[in-house]
């Protein structure tokens, strides 16, 4: 069997990736692999028997060549070395093994060089030394103080921010407990912050910014901020930290936070002087508006009384009743007046009571027809038998007045209708949501009051804007209006929904709860005088000669004897004189020389059982409020017609 052919060295070399070269102990080239010819880019054939200074090396590659052929003649050992040149597309570098290559006898005849390409490892290796490099200055330079430490607590990293923060140098706390600048009382705060980080994970993150207090060189304290993050596993696990001393930004939030106390110490201050002013004027306008209610009271007193009076003397089927009744509703009318602006004065409060929507606007018809545009036609679309509104009829009448206002300025200088509308919905959860801001409506019945026009219609933009205060699509004007509008149909547990189309007209509908039952309406005609009087003596104490008439005529058509003061002082030296004669005062409250409170104080002295009636054109609360548990036995506002004046006369001395 013929044996297998032996191998030839030097093809298996060639055949080899890595470039492999001989050199004789002359350093001429004796053999060169495929890989070596592409290295040195020389042909083969041509660098054959040549050194590697005569077929271009580079001398500083040919000068370490000839040493280390020099070294392994010498030693007979293997050497390496580094060898770098600039390549096609850049810096080549190859790491030589040149090994010794023996003859017959055994003597060194020259080395075989193996070249390893190390060109993409030396690269990755410089560039980690210059990425470290960077890391190095970047945590340098950094304003921040960047503070490493290891498993122990102990600090292995300080950069020039740590110096600048804490005081200490590099060669001050490398080696020690990172405890030297930490407060005593932080320090379980800190071992239990590096507790949170996970030790499974060779990194973390703290996911928020720890408001801590550092210790400077000299033990002063300062406010800082950290951020923890830890690399690293076991033995080699790192903590570092971030620390940003903030004391000047503490200083400029105390500084901010004094300046904001400050400004609202002055606003506070300019607040309560504008609350001072404004009360001022509100305590002035009350001055003028008793005065107001005195006197306007007492006139209109008389009117009414008088023309309650008149009523009651002549038969029901005669026409000058119904003259009667509108002096009668006038005067009302201008007493409502009087209590508004008392109201508004703080001086005074809003009377509710059931009203009917269709009387009040009827009632208003005439006053309407003042306020609206030369062009527009207004016109009544009243349901009839509508339940009655528990309300104000002042505010009331102020939404009527308003909304046709409001109406009437939408037809601009147009022709237009305004259709006033009442009528009675039952309106279920579902309607009711559908209304804007009428979330704390229930259901049930509302009497709507319900203002239509054929004007100019509103935007989106507009329509969004009309309840603001100070709105107003005007030249001139408040705008309150609506706004005013919408305030009392909420006081009134109602709501107000506006539809609009522009250029086709507005309508306002306002809804008001409706009450279950009718109330009790005091009878249109006066109660008919009873003799029930019996000669029994009251005195009247008013500085109002047309009231101190009134009564006097209304009482004495009853039976009663009657006995006038002109002020507090007369009534007191009445009652001092013959203090067991009277058996009721009829006092105003406010009255010349003794004050009512005054005049009441003194007859109690002479008589202490005396039975008073309180009279005043102001609110029973604020009347009644110098007489509290001081016995009185009824209280009578001004102005007041001849039935009301007899019913509470009758129900004092138990008629």
């Amino acid at each position: 069997m013929p044996r297998s052919p032996t191998p030839d060295p030097l093809a298996i070399l060639d055949a080899l990736p890595a470039p492999v070269v001989c050199l004789d102990l002359r350093e001429r080239y004796t053999f060169l692999n495929t890989a070596a010819e592409t290295a040195t880019m020389w042909p083969r054939a041509d660098a054959l028997g040549r050194t590697p200074a005569e077929i271009g090396i580079p001398p500083h590659i040919c000068e370490e060549v000839s040493r280390k052929i020099v070294e392994v003649a010498a030693t007979g050992q293997p050497t390496e070395y580094v060898v770098e040149y600039p390549g096609p597309t850049g810096l080549v570098v190859y790491r030589v093994t040149l090994v010794p290559h023996r003859d017959a006898t055994g003597a060194v005849s020259g080395v075989v060089g193996l070249g390893t390409d190390v060109t993409a490892l030396v690269h990755s290796d410089r560039a980690l030394r210059e990425s470290e490099e960077r890391h190095r200055q970047t945590v340098e330079a950094a304003f921040d103080a960047i503070v490493t430490i290891d498993p122990a607590g102990l600090i292995v990293g300080w950069n020039r921010g740590a110096k600048r923060v804490f005081g200490y140098t590099a060669e001050e706390v490398m080696g020690r407990s990172v405890a030297l600048v930490i407060p005593n009382r932080y320090l379980a705060d800190h071992r239990t912050a590096l507790s949170t980080f996970d030790p499974d994970r060779s990194s973390c993150v703290q996911d928020r910014i720890l408001e801590l207090v550092g210790v400077r060189k000299g033990g002063e304290e300062c406010p800082v901020e950290v951020a923890l993050t830890h690399w690293g596993t076991g033995a080699d696990r790192r903590f570092t930290a971030i620390i940003r001393d903030v004391t000047e930004r503490k200083h400029a939030e105390d500084a901010r936070r004094e300046l904001e106390a400050d400004l609202r110490a002055k606003e506070q201050q300019q607040k309560d002087d504008r609350q001072l002013l404004h009360s001022q004027k509100l305590e002035s306008l009350g001055v003028l508006a008793g005065g107001i209610a005195h006197d306007f009271n007492n006139l209109l007193t008389g009117i009414l009384g008088y023309a309650s009076l008149s009523r009651m003397r002549v038969p029901q089927n005669d026409p000058i009743v119904g003259d009667m009744k509108r002096i009668e509703t006038a005067t009302e009318r201008a007493a409502e007046l009087c209590q508004q602006l008392l109201a508004y004065a703080g001086r005074g409060q809003f009377v509710v009571k059931p009203v009917d929507l269709n009387t009040l606007t009827q009632e208003m018809a005439q006053l309407l027809g003042t306020v609206l545009s030369k062009k527009a036609v207004l016109k009544y679309d009243l349901t009839s038998g509508l339940p009655r509104v528990q309300a104000d009829a002042t505010q009331l009448r102020q939404v009527v007045m308003n909304l046709i206002t409001n109406a009437s300025d939408a037809l601009e200088t147009r022709s237009g209708v305004i259709t006033l509308t009442t009528g009675l919905i039952d309106a279920d959860a579902h309607s009711l949501a559908e209304i804007q801001d009428a979330e704390e409506l229930t259901p049930g019945r509302y009497v709507y009051l319900e203002v239509s026009d054929t004007g100019c219609g509103m935007t989106d933009d507009v329509r969004a804007k009309i309840f603001d205060p100070f709105f107003t699509t005007k030249f001139t004007g408040r705008g309150l209006g609506l706004a005013a509008v919408q305030g009392i149909v909420r006081a009134h547990r109602g709501a107000i929904q506006v539809h609009t189309q522009l250029g086709k007209g507005t309508t306002f509908q306002a809804l008001f709860p409706a009450l279950d039952h009718p109330s009790d309406v005091a009878a249109d005609v006066p109660a008919v005088p009873v003799m029930g009087g019996r000669g029994r003596r009251i005195l009247v104490v008013d500085d109002e000669e047309d009231v101190r008439v009134f009564a006097r005529k209304v009482l004495e058509l009853s039976g009663f004897a009657v006995t006038v003061a002109v002020d507090g002082l007369a009534g007191v030296e009445a009652i001092a004189a013959e203090p067991a004669e009277f058996t009721l005062v009829l006092l105003d409250l406010t009255v010349p020389r003794l004050s009512g409170s005054d005049a009441y104080r003194e007859m109690r002295r002479h008589q202490p059982d005396v039975r008073v009636v309180l009279t005043s054109g102001f609110a029973a609360q604020q009347a009644l409020s110098g007489f509290a548990g001081k016995g009185l036995v009824g209280f009578l506002r001004k102005p007041y017609r001849s039935d009301d004046l007899l019913k509470i006369i009758f129900d004092a001395v138990g008629v």
